[in-house]
């Protein structure tokens, strides 16, 4: 692990989030800025967040798509906290954001209590319902030209979320959907989120386990809870976020709600 101090960098991101200004690159300042030193960065920015009184909701997954992996040459996904301040109720809610996109998911709702243990059974089962959602990215560094330790670092770039009413579905891989705002519209499958959205939730949960392992803390803890949700990875390419735009994410067979988003 690099020499960073992992709470002054996490400040800083809480500064740019607030003051609407960016930060300089970590992986520009720090030549072997680690993966290790991009989870420490991301935990203590969480840390500030339980200090400034935010709850925690649940967690989003970067990078879940294969092919875009590869094609960024991008090592692994990642992820991120979701909070309260996170959830977009009104357009005001918008002007927070310095340079957004903003992409459909499918996104999971627990119903039990979850750990690194559950197998992806556990999990189909342990779900009160899937929603559809549209994720605000909005990467608190110059621009979207940022390497994937910074995008960890910055919890996955996390700038909002809006979710549509939750139903249960059979098969989330099967759900096939539409997204696009008042110009254009792209079609994009659950499968997106590494092959089955219920294992993007299971690779998150191993994950989150593995990192509680190395830090000597319970492995066994729960790590989702009832009403928590998991956006389980972008299913389109990204619109930029307009004002004055309407956004929308269907699914083709009607199951799941819309998910909109006016600004």
């Amino acid at each position: 692990m690099t020499s960073i101090d992992p709470t002054a960098l996490a400040a800083e991101l809480r500064d740019a989030e607030h003051q609407q200004r960016p930060v300089e690159l970590f992986t520009t300042r720090f030549s072997d800025f680690s993966w290790t030193d991009a989870r420490a960065v991301s935990r203590a920015r969480d840390e500030l967040r339980v200090e400034d009184g935010e709850t925690p909701t649940g967690y989003k997954l970067g990078w879940t798509s294969a092919a875009m992996r590869e094609a960024l040459g991008i090592a692994r996904p990642n992820w991120g906290r979701l909070w309260d301040s996170h959830l977009v109720t009104s357009s005001d809610d918008l002007a927070r954001l310095r340079q957004a996109k903003i992409e459909p998911e499918l996104v999971y709702v627990a119903g039990a209590d979850l750990d690194g243990l559950s197998t992806n059974n556990e999990i189909t089962s342990g779900a009160e319902g899937w929603q559809l959602g549209l994720e605000l990215v909005d990467p608190r560094f110059p621009d979207f030209n940022f390497d994937w330790l910074d995008n960890t670092a910055d919890s996955s770039s996390t700038g909002g979320y809006v979710v549509g009413d939750m139903a249960s579905i059979a098969d989330p891989s099967a759900v096939t959907v539409v997204f696009g705002d008042d110009h254009d519209h792209f079609h994009g499958a659950g499968t997106a989120a590494m092959g089955h959205p219920t294992e993007a939730v299971a690779w998150l949960l191993r994950s989150l386990a593995a990192e509680n392992e190395a830090l000597g803390l319970d492995p066994t803890t729960p790590l989702l809870r009832p009403g928590d949700i998991v956006f389980t990875g972008g299913l389109t390419t990204p619109l930029d976020l307009r004002p004055s735009a309407r956004y929308e994410v269907t699914d083709d067979a009607n199951v799941l709600s819309p998910a909109t988003l006016d600004t």
